[in-house]
């Protein structure tokens, strides 16, 4: 039996099959012209340039990084590196409170106990991808070698807490402050009874602590072939940081002049001749 047609007539089985394939044969034209913009667009055999963005899971928090890379011949090519990271200390715990002694101030809310300071980094930094072994895995994939050094400014950010502060009789007050971590309120800051949580983060901001260093970051990288488009770059390394005076995140805890972490990072981008 036929189909029935767009001018009201019935096709024949012979006619219709040749117009499904003449709409099949149109999208697959469309499907193959998009994928040839999209190379023009992405990755080159020949590239000279490249403009990458990553995301890395560090153990001890998260960065984000955006990479311009120069090629300096087919197995070597020019890095620069721009990185902001938060740096978490590997003893902070938040805290759930669910119920407080002082209803009177509100619902409690997480906090981390015994954090004095955010630690956030921007780092910039130069460095050069080699090449180790190009298309392995039946010429699918390409494993290189990474390194990168440059400088590292640490950012001190004051964490603040609701703080619960009591007066014993005649005066018989309580009230509720919004403070950083000081000499006077240590005890109130270490004490769970009277910490309501913590204070929105912005609370702190023009009181950030800036205090220079420098990095150094080394890195195998895995990628799929040249001939993919759209750069897909699995990276796994070690970036260590010193500088020039100790980092203070948690109260309880001893502060360091150095940081280090292993991370893996995805990044994307586009290279281009």
């Amino acid at each position: 039996m036929g189909a029935f047609g767009q001018n009201g007539t019935w096709d024949t089985p012979g006619k219709a099959s040749k117009k499904v394939k003449g709409i099949i044969s149109k999208e697959k034209n469309k499907v193959k012209k998009f994928k040839e913009h999209v190379q023009q667009w992405g990755l080159d055999s020949n590239y000279k340039h490249g403009l990458l963005l990553g995301g890395k899971l560090n153990t001890n928090g998260w960065s984000g990084t955006i990479y311009y890379q120069t090629r300096k011949s087919p197995s070597t090519s020019s890095i620069w590196q721009l990185s902001f990271s938060e740096i978490k200390h590997d003893k902070q715990i938040k805290q759930e409170p669910s119920k407080t002694d002082f209803p009177q101030f509100g619902k409690p809310t997480p906090y981390i106990f015994g954090k004095i300071n955010n630690l956030y980094t921007l780092q910039l930094g130069y460095g050069r991808e080699h090449i180790l072994l190009p298309n392995v895995v039946e010429d699918n994939l390409t494993v290189g070698f990474r390194w990168t050094a440059g400088i590292s400014i640490a950012m001190l950010k004051p964490y603040y807490l609701r703080l619960v502060y009591e007066k014993a009789p005649p005066l018989d007050t309580t009230y509720m402050l919004e403070e950083r971590n000081t000499t006077a309120n240590t005890e109130l800051f270490l004490n769970s009874q009277y910490i309501l949580g913590a204070c929105k983060w912005s609370k702190g901001l023009g009181e950030i602590q800036y205090i220079p260093g420098g990095f150094a970051e080394l890195a195998f990288t895995i990628e799929p072939a040249k001939n993919k488009s759209i750069i897909q770059v699995v990276t796994f390394g070690i970036n260590g940081t010193i500088y020039s005076s100790a980092l203070p995140i948690m109260a309880n805890k001893p502060a360091g002049l150095w940081q280090a972490c292993l991370f893996v990072e995805l990044v994307i981008g586009k290279r281009w001749k």
